[in-house]
């Protein structure tokens, strides 16, 4: 049978939260309540009825629910608001569907009580709502405040019988409230994404809603309370789009004195690369998301600007609300992204007067060098240079092209390591003056503490062994885990070895076939790991191994030694500076060193708990508050200069 956990998000939720708990009783197999510091009962009854309770500052509808989302211990997520409960018929058919998942998500209908009437036409019935969904394949996206379920391309989505109940509003009052707060939220959202505002789109998004909700769904069937929603629905509209325009009149009068802000208070408006940010889960995405999220919490004085060519299903970042995003405005960039990225978004640059253009991944668009603004470019690896072997000879070619024209451009180049300077000197031959060494960091989340009862529920969620060996990395030729595999099995050390990471065909053609021809025990390959659970499957290991032959820093590492994981690694190449000294370095291709550092880590406490306590020191040089101010001091000193 499949196990569901229920989701839902709350703030001051004393009059109905009992209700919407009470509902999921058989059919949730855990319940979680994130709450935004309620003032009133809401804790209590929470723990009162037994859930797991937790608070988090409230960032957003879409963000809170990814948030709350993350921490639930089963994959399939059932999501309700606070203010909503099963019907009896909608029970039911979540209970069938436990006895036989079939789909990737499951829609049903939302029945809204308003004023003590339920609303069976307007805009509000049938309101279908996607709740029910496997979040390996689908999160929270949407704008605020109608945050919606996005689901992967070609997922499976069905329809449920029965409705899912909604005590909307209970006066008119609170009507008017609601609609003043959504219409500012999804006004500030639309600014994000440069929706513009118009006098004949005012009147006329008004005049339809209102004709949509009351003619066309027949609202008048709903006697006076449909003439009021449809009436709202236009007023909402309205509010929506006055507000929308107030903001460009905002901002335009604030870009007639945008010029002298760094002269007066040192601030900058900096636009960044976005695209992996959004939509990359490891590598390229987690340096581009851990510095934008840095420097937005250490630097807020600054704008930040994220250039994207899309979207939908983005990965929703932290500190949503100090950043705009920029899309392509014209609908032939949007029809063609990839030239709106690599050349027309420098005219939104110059637009928008953007101080610092920094592109996180290693390319700056064509033309950088015409326009005022001074440019940035992170430079993580040269492996397809250096092992050309591990890339298509297309992919080199392109990645070699695009590298040498933003080297080329840019008026500083962030190397992440060392290593990497030196391979961009000897490889490409770039002006020493221009680099500079930022070491990355690693997401805030592994700096946090984790208690011992949360860290169970991680080892029991996914199944892990008493004591057990890891390895987090994608799973490629180059990242060399089947040299790591061998050496466990040869020596025999019966210790399982843990494995997160994305897999690629090299997987089903080396590792699986090794693995299952020699009968190796104890090669354990999670499935559906999330970020947020990281940081306790790193806690709760022997050690991590990570016998790559080439990076560029590994971020992987630093994981660890904040973790408090003692940390097996490679010799040479930038491995030791983000490892340390207190690290055990290996040839990654000599299969008896790797297995007798494990039985050094493994047999000797004294030696683990220095490896523990000497790497989490080292490792604090890598602090998100250490790397914004060098960022920020980068930023400074190429604006100062002109």
């Amino acid at each position: 049978m499949t196990q569901i956990s229920a989701v839902i998000i709350a703030y001051n939720e004393e009059d109905c939260i009992e209700r919407c708990i009470k509902s999921l009783a058989g059919v949730a197999d855990e319940v979680v309540v994130v709450d935004s510091y309620s003032t009133d009962r809401t804790s209590e009854i929470c723990q009162q009825l037994g859930v797991r309770f937790l608070q988090h500052p409230f960032e957003g509808y879409r963000e809170q629910k990814n948030y709350a989302m993350q921490l639930a211990t089963y994959d399939h997520i059932l999501s309700l608001d606070a203010d909503e409960a099963l019907s009896e018929e909608l029970k039911q058919s979540i209970l069938n569907v436990k006895e036989n998942w079939g789909a990737d998500g499951y829609y049903f209908n939302r029945l809204n009580n308003y004023c003590g009437q339920w609303i069976h036409h307007t805009n509000w019935y049938p309101d279908k709502k996607l709740r029910l969904f496997d979040r390996r394949k689908g999160c929270w996206g949407g704008i605020n405040p109608h945050d919606r379920v996005a689901m992967e391309k070609g997922s499976k989505v069905l329809h449920l019988r029965g409705d899912l109940l909604h005590w909307v509003l209970n006066s008119y009052e609170a009507h008017i409230d609601k609609a003043n707060k959504f219409s500012t939220i999804a006004a500030n959202e639309y600014f994000k994404l440069g929706r513009k505002s118009s006098m004949p789109k005012i009147i006329l998004n008004s005049s339809w809603r209102f004709f949509k909700a009351y003619v066309l769904r027949l609202g008048f069937m709903d006697g006076f309370n449909g003439f009021v929603i449809s009436s709202f629905s236009a007023y909402t509209s309205f509010l929506k789009y006055v507000k929308l325009h107030q903001l460009y009149e905002k901002d335009e009068a604030l870009k007639q004195d945008i010029s002298t802000d760094f002269e007066k208070n040192g601030a900058l408006r900096i636009g960044f690369d976005a695209k992996r940010a959004f939509y990359n889960h490891s590598g390229l995405g987690n340096y581009s998301r851990n510095l934008i999220n840095a420097l937005t919490k250490c630097s807020p004085e600054n704008s930040y600007f994220l250039f994207t060519p899309r979207t939908e299903r983005r990965i929703s970042l932290e500190n949503e609300g100090s950043f705009t995003i920029v899309e392509p405005s014209q609908q032939c960039h949007k029809i063609i992204p990839s030239l709106w990225r690599s050349k027309f978004l420098l005219k939104d640059v110059k637009k928008l007067r953007i101080d610092v253009y920094h592109g996180l991944s290693q390319e700056l668009p064509y033309g950088s060098k015409r326009i005022s603004t001074k440019t940035v470019v992170t430079v993580h690896d040269l492996i397809f240079i250096r092992f050309p072997q591990f890339y298509k000879t297309a992919d080199a070619f392109i990645y070699r092209k695009k590298l040498e024209h933003a080297c080329r451009v840019a008026d500083k180049i962030v190397a992440i390591s060392q290593q990497t300077r030196n391979d961009l000197l000897e490889f490409l031959k770039v002006d020493p003056e221009k680099i500079v060494v930022i070491y990355q960091g690693c997401s805030h989340i592994f700096w946090k503490d984790y208690s011992n009862d949360y860290l169970n529920q991680i080892r029991n969620k996914y199944n892990l062994p008493p004591k057990y060996l890891l390895y987090v990395g994608t799973i490629e030729e180059r990242k060399n885990l089947l040299t790591a595999i061998i050496a466990l099995h040869q020596s025999g050390i019966n210790i399982p070895l843990v494995v997160v990471g994305r897999k690629t065909d090299y997987f089903y053609k080396k590792v699986l076939p090794y693995v299952q021809e020699n009968d190796v025990k104890g090669v354990i390959f999670l499935q559906g790991v999330i970020n947020a659970d990281l940081p306790s499957i790193y806690r709760q290991a022997e050690c991590f191994i990570y016998p790559s032959l080439f990076e560029g820093f590994g971020i992987p590492l630093l994981e660890a030694l904040v973790s408090g994981t003692p940390v097996i690694t490679s010799k040479r190449g930038c491995f030791s500076e983000a490892a340390g000294p207190s690290s055990l370095y290996v040839d990654p291709t000599n299969t008896k060193e790797i297995a007798q550092a494990i039985n050094d880590v493994c047999s000797n406490p004294e030696l683990r708990q220095r490896m523990i306590r000497d790497g989490y020191e080292y490792a604090k040089r890598f602090s998100e508050e250490s790397i914004a101010e060098n960022y920020n001091e980068l930023y400074k000193s190429l604006v100062a200069k002109t």
